[in-house]
């Protein structure tokens, strides 16, 4: 999943750990849209387990105002802000939790547009839209993608 809406500008890419004042957070229609979230799979009966997230404050919000929880892992830092090389690691790093995941629960990952477009080969992936995959053993398939409406 990527983020839920910001208000796009300058320094976007700035990270601040535990200083979120100084980061893009979470526009009202994003804090809205996470909320709406959370409130559809509840609705629906989605079990959610593990969820993921960029350390990105943004991401952690997303993840707690839908989810309750988020746990921040450094493998979900967009690619513009680590080296070439971590990004690749990274990258691997992802598809390998999803590979691995067994539980019947869904696994949430909530990231960055880079890096989904980079695992599951989209180009544009807008902000609080899902990207439901399916492991497959050594692989997985893309089986749908999920997008709140305003």
């Amino acid at each position: 999943m990527r983020h839920t809406h910001v208000d796009i500008r300058e320094g976007i890419g700035h990270l601040a750990p535990r200083n979120c004042a100084e980061e893009v957070n979470l526009s009202s229609r994003g804090v809205a849209q996470a909320k709406r979230i959370g409130e559809a799979f509840r609705d629906h009966g989605i079990v959610v387990g593990e969820v993921l997230n960029s350390p990105y404050c943004r991401c952690v919000d997303t993840g707690r105002l839908a989810f309750g929880r988020a746990t921040s892992v450094q493998y979900l830092k967009p690619p513009g802000v680590v080296s070439e090389d971590q990004a690749k690691l990274n990258q691997d790093r992802v598809v390998q939790e999803i590979l691995k995941h067994q539980d019947r629960s869904n696994l949430v990952i909530i990231t960055h547009d880079l890096n989904i477009a980079n695992v599951v080969l989209e180009d544009t992936v807008p902000m609080g839209e899902f990207i439901v995959v399916q492991p497959n053993g050594v692989d997985f398939e893309v089986i749908g993608k999920i997008r709140m409406g305003d």
